[in-house]
């Protein structure tokens, strides 16, 4: 589902224990609201709890679905937030270009509200990167929100862990994503 609590505390700079003590609970039933969240079965007192105890409200709202509705960035970022907790890269890689082909092919069909609403980030931060490298490289230029500017990451990052592929990648990768040493070759690029 979402990743508020965790997100924002990262923000913050806030440790689960220091949330706690805030909450009056312990570090590990912090651990037990984001697993929650993030699994989608949190209750919304609960969220809202633990968001005002860093001075932040939680605003729900609602907004008429789209087919295209499902490549907003906060939906993809949730999708791609679980494929990785499931230990799915592939398919998290799979979600990103797709959304990435879908946006630019179709850059007016999301609501500014769409492109901006962007709640959580991912947790591993070479992903985020390249989630947001991918949305900056889809969207015109007088559309990107400004969470879309990715930053270029400490060392080089392989999207895959195949030899072959990593070998095609230092020959393939196109200069944007090399540029933020995140490298994926072009062809995985496209067929995914």
């Amino acid at each position: 589902m979402t990743d508020l609590i965790r997100t924002t505390r990262a923000q913050l700079g806030l440790t689960g224990h220091e949330l706690g003590e805030r909450l009056g609970v312990t570090a590990g039933a912090v651990s037990q609201m984001e697993r929650s969240e993030r699994e989608g079965r949190i209750q919304l007192d609960t969220l809202r709890r633990a968001l005002r105890a860093m001075d932040r409200q939680l605003v729900v709202d609602q907004a008429v679905e789209s087919p295209y509705s499902r490549y907003a960035p906060a939906r993809v970022t949730d999708s791609v937030a679980e494929a990785l907790a499931d230990g799915d890269t592939a398919f998290a890689l799979r979600l990103i270009t797709q959304a990435a082909k879908m946006v630019a092919q179709h850059p007016e069909a999301l609501t500014d509200r769409e492109l901006n609403a962007r709640p959580s980030q991912l947790s591993d931060p070479r992903w985020e990167q390249f989630l947001r490298a991918m949305y900056e490289d889809a969207l015109p230029e007088d559309r990107r929100p400004s969470w879309t500017k990715p930053q270029k990451l400490p060392r080089r990052w392989y999207v895959s862990q195949f030899d072959s592929l990593r070998q095609r990648a230092r020959e393939t990768t196109p200069q944007r994503l090399r540029d933020l040493n995140i490298y994926i070759d072009e062809r995985s690029l496209s067929r995914a």
